[in-house]
């Protein structure tokens, strides 16, 4: 389906969801200890260690609050341009790049819950560019893919991501194409994470 270009307009994400309540709980994980931590640190005479987990607290606030003030996209005379949403600053995507696009239902890890995707694919049929109703609304899905301009398929059935897996490989994240690597990947730096905290918070003492 094409649509004649919208006017320029701003999409923003999260405005749907509590999303300040959740990034406050995440930040919560974090700053109780690392400031028990400080002030021991401090107190004991080893500004260094309190330096820097003063700085690790304040580069895990920013983690989970800078992408979520800045991102946005913005519906531009050309294309689309994003900010924020799969790099450190914007990233634009002409008209022109966009062979066509689609809509497609996929089932959660839970197996019961779903969430809608937008892909927009390049003429190899590889994604360049994706959106979920997790973190944008309907509405912005379409308003994105009516600008485009490219042809616009919607798949209503929801598919579990093996499926996709299977018959659309390409349009996937390479985490969602090697799960068990990413999972592994994932457990090892978050243990070697919060075991690099550990130890920072332990030195304190």
């Amino acid at each position: 389906m094409t649509t004649a270009p919208v006017a320029e307009r701003t999409l923003r994400p999260l405005r749907h969801l509590a999303w300040r309540t959740t990034a406050a709980g995440n930040i919560a994980l974090v700053v109780p200890g690392a400031a028990v931590a400080i002030v021991i640190a401090a107190q004991t005479g080893r500004p260094v260690i309190a330096g820097v987990i003063g700085l690790v607290s304040l580069v895990v606030a920013a983690i989970v609050i800078l992408p979520a003030l800045r991102i946005r996209t913005l519906l531009d005379p050309d294309g689309i341009t994003t900010y924020w949403t799969g790099r450190i600053g914007g990233a634009h995507l002409s008209r022109s790049q966009v062979a066509r696009a689609v809509i497609r239902t996929i089932y959660n890890g839970d197996g019961v819950s779903t969430n809608k995707h937008l892909f927009l694919l390049d003429s190899g049929d590889r994604a360049i560019h994706r959106m979920s109703d997790r973190w944008w609304t309907d509405e912005q899905l379409l308003a994105v893919a009516h600008h485009i301009g490219a042809k616009l398929e919607a798949l209503n059935q929801p598919v579990h991501l093996a499926e996709v897996r299977r018959t659309a490989r390409s349009q996937l994240l390479w985490s969602e194409r090697h799960r068990i690597t990413a999972t592994t990947v994932l457990v090892v730096v978050t243990f070697l994470l919060c075991l690099g905290f550990a130890a920072l918070c332990t030195g304190a003492l």
